[in-house]
C-alpha cells in the first residue's frame, strides 16, 4: 500500500478506516485497540517524506457518511454508555472521548482541534446530506471543513467532471462558507502494481514542509481549513491563484496555469451568498504540455461576489480548481 503511493509521487495519505456497520456499537477496549493499530502503524510507515494519517469514516450521529481528521492520534468512542464520562482517564494515563450525540462530536472536534466533512456528499449512503444538517452548529462551525469531491456520478457528454459536488461547494459557501472541497478516492486494496493514476484525484497542499508523525500534523489541518491547497485529476496544475482589483475598481481572478493535454476552457465561479455567477473563458488556443499565466478580468457581478473560485479543464475533461477565494468587499 505505502509503496504504491511513494512511487506515485505522493507525499500524505490520509485514512478513512473503520467504515462498516459494527465499529459504531464497538466496546471501549475492543475500539481502542483497533484505533492503537492503526496509530502505531501509521506511526511505523511514515518518516521524513511520507506521511500517513489515521482517519476513518465515523458515520455516526451527524447523518450520512462523513469523515475524521485529527492533528495527532486521538482515543475516542462512537458510542457513550449510560453512566460513561464524555471524557475520562485509561489505566495508561490517556485521555479517551465517548461520543453520544452531534453536540458530543463537535465538542471532541473543538477540544482536540480536528476536522470533518462530508464523504461523497449527496449520493450513496450521503443522499440528502449535508444539506439536511446545514443548519446544525457543528456543520457551521470551523470545525466542519466541507465536503468531498470526486466524478461521481460520469457522463462522457459533458466536458467537465465532478459537478455534483462542485455545485455543493458553491452552495455551502453561499449558506455559510467558508467551506471547503478536498478531493477523495475509493482505493480499498492496493498493491504495487495497481493503476492510482486513473483513480486518485490528489490534492495540492501550501505547507513550508512535511510534518513528522511524532511532532504532530497541524499545519495541514490549518492549510486545509485556510483554503490554501486545489484539487486535480493530476493533468493541470493551478498555482498562485488570487482574486485581485484592477485599474477601473472591477477585479481580476489570476493563477498561473501547468497543463498536459490542450486545455479546452476555464471558468470562474462566484457567489454572492444567494446566487452562483460564472464566467467562462476559451482556452481553445493552448497546445498540449504548456504553461501559462492566466488572467481574466472578472463580470460586474463577479466582481461584487463574496467569494470567487477558478476551474481549469482541458479537451479530455481532466480539471483542476481551486477553493472559494473571500473578500469582505469587491472594491476594498
Amino acid at each position: 500500500f505505502v509503496r504504491a503511493f511513494r512511487t506515485a509521487g505522493i507525499d500524505i495519505v490520509h485514512l478513512a478506516e473503520f467504515h462498516n456497520s459494527k465499529t459504531p456499537q464497538l466496546p471501549t477496549d475492543e475500539r481502542l485497540r483497533q484505533l492503537r493499530a492503526l496509530h502505531s502503524e501509521c506511526q511505523r510507515l511514515s518518516d521524513d517524506s511520507f506521511l500517513l494519517l489515521p482517519g476513518e469514516e465515523s458515520n455516526v450521529h451527524l447523518g450520512g457518511h462523513w469523515i475524521s481528521l485529527f492533528p495527532r492520534p486521538v482515543l475516542w468512542v462512537l458510542n457513550r454508555p449510560a453512566e460513561t464520562p464524555f471524557e475520562q482517564k485509561d489505566a495508561n494515563g490517556e485521555t479517551v472521548y465517548h461520543v453520544g450525540s452531534a453536540e458530543e462530536v463537535l465538542r471532541l472536534f473543538e477540544r482536540e482541534q480536528g476536522l470533518m466533512w462530508t464523504a461523497h456528499p449527496r449520493i450513496k449512503a450521503s443522499v440528502g446530506f449535508p444539506d439536511q444538517y446545514r443548519d446544525r452548529s457543528f456543520f457551521k462551525s470551523p470545525r466542519f471543513l466541507g465536503a468531498a469531491w470526486k466524478a461521481m456520478p460520469a457522463d462522457y457528454s459533458r466536458d467537465t467532471l465532478g459537478w455534483r459536488a462542485l455545485d455543493l461547494l458553491d452552495d455551502m459557501n453561499n449558506w455559510c462558507g467558508p467551506k471547503q472541497l478536498l478531493g477523495e478516492v475509493d482505493v480499498f486494496k492496493v498493491d504495487i502494481g495497481y493503476e492510482l493514476y486513473g483513480h486518485a484525484n490528489i490534492n495540492y497542499v501550501e505547507l513550508d514542509e512535511l510534518p513528522r508523525f511524532d511532532a504532530g500534523w497541524a499545519p495541514l489541518l490549518a492549510a486545509l481549513r485556510s483554503g490554501r491547497f486545489f484539487t486535480t485529476t493530476g493533468e493541470i496544475l493551478i498555482l498562485d491563484f488570487a482574486v485581485k482589483p484592477t485599474a477601473d475598481g472591477r477585479m481580476s481572478a489570476n493563477a498561473h496555469l501547468d497543463w498536459t493535454f490542450p486545455l479546452s476552457h476555464a471558468e470562474v465561479v462566484g457567489g454572492d451568498g444567494t446566487k452562483v455567477y460564472r464566467q467562462r473563458i476559451d482556452l481553445s488556443d493552448t497546445k498540449q504540455f504548456g504553461e501559462r499565466d492566466f488572467a481574466c478580468e472578472l463580470t460586474p457581478e463577479l466582481s461584487d461576489c463574496q467569494w470567487t473560485r477558478l476551474e481549469v479543464w482541458d479537451i479530455a475533461a481532466n480539471g483542476a480548481f481551486t477553493q472559494p477565494a473571500w473578500r469582505k468587499s469587491a472594491h476594498e
